[in-house]
């Protein structure tokens, strides 16, 4: 499954990097939450949680000029960066110079042969040294269920359905971060149990009543954008269950949705879950 999703994504990858802008929110306590969008072609976004005692990121992106420009953003800013989550997104770890802290399993999907390193092959085989290439050996290990206090601020460690990567909810903002989402938005859905995972734990997120999810390929979205993903992927269900090929669910989809963007996203999912 590994190497379906790399080869799919090493075609994807056709474009460089090209920064697009920063949000900034304020919350209450002197709080704020900026939302870094690359404007690369997989649409990345990087968070920086401001405290008044200072910084802390969640995920970098893959392309290096991408990782320089997140670096001089929050070196603008000014205050230290108490360390970073990197999950999903640690490409370009070294240029930020800060504590690294992630799962065991997410620490084990970075090195050699895990899925981030193998994704993140397949990038520089597409497109050479334009890629963050660097991924952390190492980290500072928390867990699943974990408070982590930092500049101030609690984080709050997460399960996600792939069980290699993990979410943060921060109280401060009453904000859930996770890899994928965006209620307009194709997602990779590699298997049934995958998105019937995706599905309880996104009326998990309804139950506890999350004001801001932030996502890696996302801008921020509001608690209404879980109700339209939640109908997003009951129907992709639906398609994955009753299609009689991977041609077939595609055009399921793409006729249930034809505003969604992210189509290679759909490619991929297809590829997975009907072996051609």
């Amino acid at each position: 499954m590994r190497k379906i999703f790399a080869a799919i994504l090493a075609v994807m990858v056709m474009a460089s990097a090209g920064f697009a802008a920063a949000d900034v929110r304020e919350f209450a306590d002197g709080v704020k939450l900026h939302s870094f969008g690359t404007g690369d072609n997989m649409n990345d976004y990087c968070y920086i949680v401001e405290t008044p005692e200072g910084l802390v990121m969640i995920e970098s992106t893959a392309y290096r000029p991408d990782v320089d420009a997140v670096n001089e953003y929050v070196k603008s800013l000014s205050k230290p960066v108490a360390g970073a989550l990197f999950s999903y997104h640690p490409n370009g770890y070294k240029t930020y110079g800060v504590k690294v802290y992630a799962t065991e399993s997410a620490l084990k999907s970075w090195q050699e042969g895990g899925s981030v390193w193998g994704l993140t092959q397949s990038f520089i085989q597409a497109m050479g040294d334009k890629v963050a290439g660097d991924l952390p050996d190492s980290a500072d290990i928390i867990a699943e269920g974990q408070t982590v206090r930092l500049a101030g601020a609690d984080f709050v460690i997460l399960h996600e359905s792939d069980g290699e990567g993990y979410g943060v909810y921060i109280p401060a903002m009453n904000a859930v971060y996770r890899h994928m989402m965006g209620s307009k938005t194709h997602n990779i859905l590699p298997a049934v149990p995958y998105i019937e995972a995706e599905i309880a734990e996104l009326k998990g997120y309804q139950d506890k009543g999350y004001a801001l999810i932030l996502t890696s390929h996302n801008a921020p979205e509001g608690r209404e954008a879980v109700a339209e993903k939640i109908a997003y992927l009951e129907k992709v269900l639906e398609a994955a269950k009753s299609a009689k090929n991977r041609a077939d669910f595609i055009s399921a989809v793409k006729a249930a949705f034809p505003d969604y963007s992210g189509e290679a996203y759909l490619e991929m999912s297809a590829g997975a879950l009907f072996a051609e």
